[in-house]
């Protein structure tokens, strides 16, 4: 009794994460992703056989980890910022002018010769984040 007790709250549980994984999507695909765990959740009334039921939430879950992998983290993210923009606040905190979106700057400090600090960091965390760590591998080559 146990075991049947177990795997229906497992059922559950696949079912309420495919519907937070759903709450996610853009809405056209929000109503199909939450009619298809609707009738994943209905297979899972007619089986007694708990090895059947151990094979349908591995199925349901398989299912999750899909949708995850191919729903965008932020829904509302697609919309991007051209560029900067400059607000000016008064001393009591009301905006007093909102200046229109400028782009980057036409001259900078930094060139070939004299490297921007920040974008070295963020150079090597994007080589370490990739799974680079040094260059012993090509020190014999050369």
């Amino acid at each position: 009794l146990r075991g049947a007790f177990d795997d229906a709250m497992s059922a559950l549980r696949c079912y309420r994460s495919m519907l937070r994984v759903a709450a996610g999507m853009q809405p056209h695909q929000r109503e199909a992703v939450k009619a298809q765990a609707r009738k994943e959740i209905e297979f899972f009334r007619d089986v007694k056989d708990p090895a059947e039921i151990t094979r349908l939430v591995k199925l349901f879950e398989d299912k999750i980890a899909y949708a995850r992998m191919t729903t965008t983290r932020h829904p509302t993210s697609n919309v991007t910022q051209p560029g900067r923009t400059r607000i000016i606040y008064g001393k009591n905190g009301e905006k007093l002018d909102v200046g229109t979106p400028r782009d980057k700057a036409k001259y900078t400090n930094w060139d070939g010769s004299n490297l921007d600090p920040d974008s070295v960091k963020r150079h090597y965390r994007g080589l370490n984040r990739c799974g680079f760590r040094d260059n012993a591998h090509a020190k014999g080559m050369f």
